[in-house]
């Protein structure tokens, strides 16, 4: 995040953004008179400025570099799978909120908006390795659709207050749409990371059974730092990013993998007793409070 902060403070971020704040007075201007209404006319230029500063956000990240047609065949799938939120995905979520907000509040068509940043936001990773701006990642058109979601979900939310106070009067079938609508938008942007989690935390345990079950507590304390050694590091490395915490005692020794899939944490406890080996599957605060006997 300290990047982004660093990238406001430059002389070329004042200068583009002047440029959005010019194009998007340049653009409303002329349809002022089709707005109508001063609420349309600010929401109308907002939205232009929003959209604009999506648009030059890849070039604030870092210098253009050259052109690179062969990297649209990588989209970096692998960090979709591992789930992990950085600045980047933050930054990327929030300034889709916007643009899909300010779309519902001017149309009220929530799922249309999503749709058209879903398309807007497919177009820029396509054009930012043919430019130089950036490589094509589908975690980030993954954080700018539920950013878009989330902005839409909002506009409908507002739209149908402000016109339950206006009116006076309670609409049942398009509060009931929105209900719905707003149900399928929680289930995209919670399904997901609890499915893929779940999905890890399942691998996780069936590989560390294949590992260690038929052992005690006495081959953990014999074994783990030696041959026991390169099976945790091939484990992480095929289930990672995770983190791993662990303790022994003279009755049992325990080892807690944990993944953080987006926002659902998950974890895996193998164990180590006198009498063998097991595991348990675990989530939420359970694998991230402190771990000792």
């Amino acid at each position: 995040m300290s990047d982004y902060l660093a990238a406001f403070m430059t002389t070329r971020t004042l200068v583009l953004v002047g440029l959005v704040i010019v194009a998007a007075v340049a653009l409303t201007w002329p349809l002022l008179a089709r707005l109508k209404t001063r609420v349309r006319q600010v929401e109308f230029f907002l939205l232009l400025l929003s959209i604009g500063l999506v648009l030059i956000t890849p070039l604030l990240r870092a210098d253009p570099q050259a052109s690179c047609p062969s990297c649209l065949g990588n989209w970096h799938l692998d960090k979709l799978w591992a789930g992990a939120v950085d600045a980047d995905v933050v930054a990327n979520l929030a300034l889709f909120i916007a643009p899909a907000l300010l779309g519902t509040l001017l149309w009220r068509a929530p799922w249309r908006a999503v749709a058209v940043a879903v398309l807007g936001s497919a177009l820029v990773e396509v054009v930012q390795p043919l430019t130089g701006t950036g490589p094509t990642e589908v975690i980030h058109l993954v954080a700018n659709s539920a950013g878009a979601v989330i902005g839409a979900c909002l506009g409908a939310v507002l739209t149908l207050v402000a016109d339950l106070i206006r009116n006076r009067r309670f609409e049942w079938a398009r509060t009931l749409k929105v209900v719905v609508s707003l149900a399928m938008a929680a289930g995209l942007l919670f399904g997901y990371p609890a499915w893929a989690a779940d999905n890890k935390q399942a691998a996780g345990a069936t590989q560390l059974a294949k590992l260690f079950t038929g052992t005690k507590l006495a081959d953990y304390k014999a074994q783990l730092g030696k041959s026991w050694g390169p099976k945790i590091v091939e484990f992480t490395r095929t289930n990672g990013p995770l983190t791993t915490t662990g303790y022994s005692t003279k009755t049992v020794a325990r080892q807690r993998f944990s993944w953080n899939i987006f926002f659902a944490e998950r974890c895996v406890v193998a164990e180590w007793s006198t009498s063998g080996f097991t595991t348990s599957k675990q989530s939420g605060e359970a694998c991230t409070a402190p771990f000792h006997p």
